[in-house]
C-alpha cells in the first residue's frame, strides 16, 4: 500500500491545467486521436501485415522473417530507452514531445515505403534490404512514439482528463486497426493475383501520408497552445514515487505484448487456409478491429477512474470469452469465428483503455525527468515481447501445422492473459486509491465500496 498513498499524496499536489482530455478542449484532444490514428496505422500495419507480408508477398521463409522482424524490434527496444533518456532533459516536455513525434513520423514514412518495397527487389538482395530498412523503420517509430505516448502524462493534469485521452486513444487505435484489418481481403486477393507487391506500395504511401499529417497538426496545435497550459508537468513531480512502483503496469504490457497480439499476427495466416473467400476472411479481421473501437464510448461512461479494476475485470472476461468461442466455432459457420473475433477486440479494448490510462496516472506522478524513460520502458517492453512474439508465430505457421491447430494457438494467447490481467489489476488500479484519486480530482465526495 505504499505506493498507493505514494500516488495519492502526488495527485493532491496536482494544480496544473491540462492540455488534453479537457472537457472544454475536445478539438486539441480530437487533433491527439487522429495522430493516434495515423501512428496506429504503422502499429497495426507491422503488427497485422508485416509477417503475412513478408512470408506470403515477399516470399521469405518463417525463420528468415522471424529473424528480421526480432532484430527490428530488440534494436528498437534498445533506442526505446534512450529516446526516453533524451526526452525530458529540459523542462519543456509537451513542446519537445509535440516536435519529436512529428519528426519520428516522417521518417518513419519513409522508412516504411522501403520496407515494403522488398517484394519488388531479386530474391537475393530481399533478406538484406528487409533486414536493413525494418531496423531503420523502428529506430524512427521508437522517437514517433515514445514522445506521443508521453504526451498522456506530460500533457494532462489529473485523472479525467487521463482517461479521456485514453479513451480517445483507444478508440483511434480501433480505427486503425479496422482500416489495417479492411485491406487484408483484397490484400490476399491481389495476392493471388501475383499483384500482392504493388498493392503494398500504394498502401504504405497511403499510411505515410495521413500519419506525416496528422502528427504534424498534433505539433501544431501543441505549440499553439497558452503557453501557461504547456506548463502542467511542473506541479506534478511527486518525490517519493520510483519506477518500481509502476511494475504491475510494465507486466501487463508483456501480457498484452504476447496473448492478444500473436491472435493479430495469425489472423491473415487463419484467414488464407481457413477460408476460401478472401471476403470472409478480411471480414474476421474487421470484426476483431470493430470490437475494439464499439466499445470505448461505452467504458468512459460505465467505468470511471474509481472503477478501473472492475473495467480490468471485465475486459478480459470478454476477451477470454471471444477467444473460446473463436476456438470452438464450426469451420462452416462463419458468423461464429466473427462473433467471437469481434467478443475478442471488445475486451481487448478495454483493456487497452485501462491499461494506457492507469499507467499515464503513475507516470505524471513521477519527477518530470523521468516520465519520458518510463513510457520508454512501457514501449521497450513491448518491443521485447513482439520480438519472442514472432519466433512463436514462426512455429505456428509451419506447412505441416492444420488450421485447428493454428486457431489453438491464436485462443490461448488471450485466454491466458486475460487470467494475467485479472490477477495484476488490483495492484495495477489499486481501489482506495482510484476512488480518492476521483473525488479529489473532481471535488467530489468519496463513493462508497461495498
Amino acid at each position: 500500500m505504499k505506493a498507493s498513498r505514494t500516488l495519492q499524496e502526488s495527485f493532491r499536489e496536482t494544480g496544473g491545467v491540462s492540455v488534453l482530455g479537457r472537457r472544454d478542449r475536445w478539438s486539441t484532444t480530437a487533433v491527439y486521436g487522429a495522430a493516434h490514428y495515423g501512428k496506429s496505422l504503422f502499429w497495426y500495419g507491422g503488427e497485422v501485415l508485416f509477417a503475412f507480408f513478408l512470408t506470403e508477398v515477399a516470399g521469405l521463409t518463417p525463420a528468415h522473417m522471424a529473424g528480421v522482424l526480432a532484430v527490428g524490434f530488440l534494436i528498437s527496444a534498445i533506442f526505446d530507452l534512450q529516446a526516453g533518456r533524451i526526452l525530458f532533459r529540459r523542462s519543456a516536455g509537451v513542446r519537445r514531445a509535440a516536435g519529436l513525434q512529428s519528426l519520428g513520423a516522417i521518417f518513419s514514412g519513409v522508412a516504411l515505403v522501403g520496407v515494403v518495397a522488398t517484394a519488388l527487389l531479386p530474391y537475393p538482395m530481399r533478406v538484406g534490404w528487409a533486414l536493413t530498412t525494418g531496423v531503420l523503420f523502428r529506430l524512427a517509430f521508437a522517437v514517433y512514439d515514445v514522445s506521443q505516448n508521453s504526451l498522456m502524462a506530460n500533457a494532462t493534469a489529473e485523472v479525467e482528463a487521463r482517461s479521456r485521452v485514453a479513451v480517445t486513444r483507444i478508440f483511434a487505435s480501433g480505427l486503425g486497426n479496422l482500416s489495417v484489418a479492411a485491406v487484408v481481403g483484397p490484400l490476399i486477393a491481389a495476392e493471388r493475383r501475383g499483384g500482392g507487391g504493388v498493392m503494398l506500395i500504394v498502401l504504405a504511401l497511403i499510411a505515410a501520408l495521413v500519419a506525416i499529417t496528422t502528427a504534424v497538426l498534433l505539433n501544431r496545435r501543441l505549440r499553439g497552445s497558452d503557453p501557461a497550459d504547456l506548463d502542467v508537468q511542473a506541479s506534478l513531480k511527486g518525490p517519493g514515487l520510483g519506477l518500481a512502483a509502476l511494475w504491475p503496469l510494465f507486466a501487463m504490457m508483456v501480457l498484452m505484448m504476447l496473448g492478444p497480439s500473436l491472435f493479430q499476427k495469425l489472423e491473415p495466416y487463419f484467414a488464407t487456409r481457413a477460408f476460401a473467400s478472401s471476403t470472409t476472411g478480411g471480414a474476421l479481421i474487421i470484426a476483431a478491429a470493430a470490437g475494439v473501437c464499439c466499445g470505448q464510448p461505452l467504458w468512459l461512461m460505465v467505468f470511471p477512474p474509481s472503477r478501473r479494476v472492475a473495467l480490468f475485470t471485465v475486459s478480459a472476461l470478454l476477451q477470454a470469452a471471444g477467444a473460446v468461442v473463436f476456438l470452438l466455432a464450426p469451420f462452416d459457420a462463419p458468423i461464429a469465428f466473427l462473433t467471437g473475433a469481434w467478443l475478442f477486440g471488445l475486451g481487448n479494448g478495454g483493456l487497452g483503455m485501462a491499461k494506457w490510462a492507469s499507467f499515464s496516472d503513475w507516470a505524471s506522478c513521477l519527477p518530470i525527468h523521468r516520465q519520458g524513460l518510463a513510457f520508454a520502458i512501457f514501449s521497450a517492453l513491448a518491443k521485447i515481447t513482439l520480438a519472442l512474439g514472432v519466433l512463436i508465430v514462426a512455429a505456428a505457421i509451419h506447412p505441416d501445422v492444420t488450421t485447428e491447430r493454428l486457431r489453438g494457438f491464436m485462443a490461448a494467447g488471450p485466454v491466458l492473459t486475460s487470467i494475467g490481467m485479472i490477477i495484476l489489476a488490483r495492484r495495477a488500479a489499486p481501489r482506495e486509491t482510484g476512488d480518492t484519486l476521483a473525488s479529489e480530482t473532481m471535488g467530489a465526495s468519496p463513493p462508497r465500496t461495498s
